[in-house]
């Protein structure tokens, strides 16, 4: 089975620096800003609900590639305390844009998905994911 090519990812809304600096994380993430790469991701995923849910194979395949290379977590540790600093703010991105927080929440779905441990769901996601759908499970959510 071929691996994943960079073709096969929606990353055509990002400007031509930005694809270029996806495209190179894919293949080579130690030649990168993994931080920057990372926030981009995030920043994306919260404006666009269908990169949303494309992030998480995109940030699955720029891990694989960085444990492969160096056996490197710098672009997972910088994705998680990003997820986590989103988390915490969460009310306050819910009141602002419902539209952002579903995004949020598809993308830290389909990160908590993607992203394995010893085969295992990140673990320090687990709260945040059960925390988001309860949140969207509440009545009257759909409603502000």
């Amino acid at each position: 089975m071929m691996e994943n090519s960079t073709d096969d990812y929606r990353i055509q809304s990002f400007d031509l620096d930005t694809q270029m600096l996806l495209k190179t994380a894919l293949k080579d993430p130690s030649s990168v800003n993994l931080e920057k790469v990372s926030n981009v991701i995030m920043d994306q995923s919260l404006k666009d609900q269908v990169f949303s849910k494309e992030a998480g194979r995109i940030c699955y395949t720029i891990v694989q590639a960085e444990a492969k290379q160096n056996n490197g977590n710098v672009f997972r540790r910088n994705l998680l305390n990003r997820l986590q600093q989103e988390f915490k703010d969460r009310e306050e991105t819910r009141e602002r844009s419902l539209q952002e927080w579903v995004c949020y929440v598809t993308f830290i779905c389909n990160i908590f998905d993607y992203l394995k441990v010893n085969n295992m769901p990140m673990v320090a996601l687990v709260h945040p994911v059960f925390d988001c759908l309860m949140r969207l499970a509440q009545p009257g959510c759909s409603n502000e």
